[in-house]
């Protein structure tokens, strides 16, 4: 299992994930943060990028804010 954090910048121009460091990203997402929106986006980019099903990925703190730390089976 890695965990990983992550902060988030919804309503961005563009889609993009950048590493900042080890388990640290910064996440670019063009939907807003209403009703759950920007959080499947980053659920489906997440699993694209590390090659696994969102079903594999949970939001363990920060579903309502910014910053968020995920856990991800591998």
């Amino acid at each position: 299992m890695r965990k990983i954090e992550i902060k988030v910048i919804a309503r961005a121009s563009r889609c993009e994930i950048i590493l900042l460091k080890e388990n640290l990203f910064k996440v670019k997402l063009t939907r807003p943060a209403l009703e759950g929106k920007a959080n499947e986006q980053l659920l489906e980019m997440l699993a694209d990028y590390f090659k696994t099903s969102k079903a594999c990925i949970r939001i363990v703190s920060g579903e309502h804010c910014s910053l968020k730390r995920l856990e991800i089976d591998e």
